[in-house]
């Protein structure tokens, strides 16, 4: 069976190349250690050189890649590769002067729009246009259904599905369910200037917005456990948002908020949503301030769904639900999961409204993954026995990541 998804595998190389050279090639065998197929496997290394004169080739076809700024001076390849079970492939680098970076499909996207007028009063921004910005600060005054931002804040999306999140006190993670395989997010809201009957609340062509978060965690939201309860991020000194990534095959929303307060302590916490091309995961990359004893995250609770989690060994976990779980209709069927770290030392708990993971920062560093599958997808997973094969399918790869080298 082959899985549709990407996982990403690192690799740091000490690269063939020199900095001088101007024409030449090498080349890199990847292998996939596990017994299934896996499409749009993605994979990222990085380069010594800084240059963009290059492709990259699976024998006479063109790999799709992007190049992503590390800390403003390095460059890492992000590519993604279809492979067979067990395969082992070897691509080659060619680069040169004669050599131009083709333009590949996009297939990720992210944004963050807002009304620039700065015009405010009676409790919403006025205006009826919204623009995409880089990285904004977020107002002081800003607040929930004030119609500052499309869509209330920023999106990212693969072909398969789409996600944002609340960027005021709410800070939660929300689920654009789509009917197809296609970027939608550039055309979702952009007359919905009031933050009333928003256009995406009821079913487009492409889709909707299909999940009820309300006080929850959502889907993979952010929040800490003080004195038994769970704080979201909703008391800040500052928040500061930008779309650090916005590529073809992978984009990225990152987030840093200052004086995070929690119980009479405030924390710096940065937080950077990803996606790639394929996948369904939305990987969360968090770093706090070191005094955090924890972090958690988790999943809303519905009535008329079955919670499962695995019991696989690995460095790797999940839990998840699946059943009757959207606002579309009574009985359209969501499974949403959440993919941890077990030497994070995870601790499960749950509320009234969440499932609960809590989760032990590493020198002020945790990452997760989450996902959603719609039955309504264009091919989609379409029962609980299939979304369960698609996680299972999933953790093997976190478990047995790609192996990646460098050859000449």
């Amino acid at each position: 069976m082959k899985i549709f998804f990407a996982i990403a595998a690192m690799l740091f190389v000490s690269t063939l190349l020199g900095c001088n050279d101007e024409n030449g090639s090498f080349q890199i065998k990847i292998k996939n250690p596990n017994n299934i197929s896996i499409t749009d496997a993605f994979v990222e290394f990085d380069l010594n050189f800084s240059r963009d004169d290059f492709i990259i080739k699976d024998g006479d076809d063109l790999v799709p890649y992007q190049i992503v700024k590390i800390n403003g001076n390095k460059n890492q390849v992000c590519l993604v590769i279809n492979l067979e079970s067990n395969q082992e492939k070897i691509l080659t680098i060619l680069f040169g002067k004669k050599i131009k970076k083709p333009e590949f499909k996009k297939r990720t996207y992210a944004e963050l729009a807002m009304k620039l007028d700065n015009i405010y009063y009676e409790g919403r921004f006025r205006g009826n246009k919204f623009s995409n910005v880089n990285k904004i600060k977020v107002p002081a005054i800003h607040t929930d259904h004030d119609a500052l931002f499309k869509y209330e804040g920023p999106g990212w999306e693969s072909e398969k599905v789409g996600y944002r999140f609340y960027l005021d006190w709410r800070n939660a993670t929300d689920i654009f369910g789509k009917k197809k395989d296609q970027l939608i997010l550039a055309n979702v809201g952009i007359n919905d200037t009031v933050a009333k009957d928003d256009s995406y609340h009821s079913m487009q062509e492409w889709g909707m917005d299909i999940f009820k978060v309300g006080s929850s965690l959502g889907i993979g939201s952010i929040g800490m456990l003080h004195n038994d309860k769970v704080n979201m991020v909703s008391k800040t000194d500052s928040i500061y948002c930008e779309i650090s990534q916005n590529g073809a095959l992978l984009s990225e929303v990152k987030t840093n908020y200052y004086g995070w307060k929690v119980g009479e302590i405030k924390y710096n916490l940065e937080s950077k949503l990803s996606i790639t091309a394929g996948s369904r995961l939305t990987k969360n990359e968090i770093e706090i301030s070191d005094k955090a004893k924890n972090i958690v995250t988790g999943l809303a609770k519905y009535s008329g769904t079955e919670f499962f989690r695995s019991d696989a060994a690995g460095k790797w976990t999940y839990i998840a639900l699946y059943g009757n779980q959207t606002l579309v209709s009574a009985n359209d069927k969501l499974g949403i999961a959440l993919f941890y770290k077990t030497t994070n030392q995870p601790e499960l708990s749950e509320d009234d409204l969440s499932y609960i993971v809590k989760l032990k920062p590493d020198n002020g560093k945790a990452e997760y993954y989450y996902c959603a599958a719609w039955e309504q997808e264009e091919k989609g997973i379409k029962n609980l026995d299939e979304f369960k094969n698609y996680l299972n399918q999933t953790l093997m790869i976190l478990n047995n990541p790609l192996q990646i080298e460098i050859i000449n």
